[in-house]
């Protein structure tokens, strides 16, 4: 007779921000190009596991999926990306939106968004000009 040890154990359910998270990354990935999934799993998606970073995470996969509002209102969706970028890359806000612009780290992460996820290589190029056209 076999005894199934492990019958005794529950799964652990995914929580609530991990299942939104899924369905956020199951939205990019239809329209993100295939050859940066690699990229968007280890600097992106990975983060959903730990906690200080769920929330960010998720505003940030948020704001990403709404593609269709860079082409139709690119200042606004470029000042609240840069946002939701800065939230993530620093989670306990000890950067004001001065140093966040002119931190070199983040504003190559806030490029590296739009090759990942949308492949704007122009655009990328671009960021630098369009923050100082905005105002925060």
């Amino acid at each position: 007779m076999k005894w199934d040890i492990f019958s005794h154990r529950r799964r652990d359910k995914k929580s609530k921000a991990d299942d939104n998270v899924d369905k956020l990354i199951k939205i990019i990935e239809k329209f993100a190009p295939k050859k940066y999934r690699s990229e968007r799993d280890l600097f992106y998606y990975n983060y959903k596991i730990m906690g200080l970073y769920r929330k960010p995470l998720l505003d940030l996969l948020e704001t990403i999926s709404h593609k269709s509002r860079f082409d139709s209102d690119k200042d606004v969706f470029v000042r609240e990306l840069f946002l939701k970028v800065k939230d993530f890359y620093d989670p306990k806000d000890k950067l004001s939106l001065t140093e966040a612009i002119h931190d070199n780290e983040l504003m190559k992460k806030f490029r590296e968004i739009f090759l990942f996820f949308y492949e704007k290589k122009k655009a990328a190029q671009d960021v630098e000009g369009w923050l100082k056209d905005i105002s925060f």
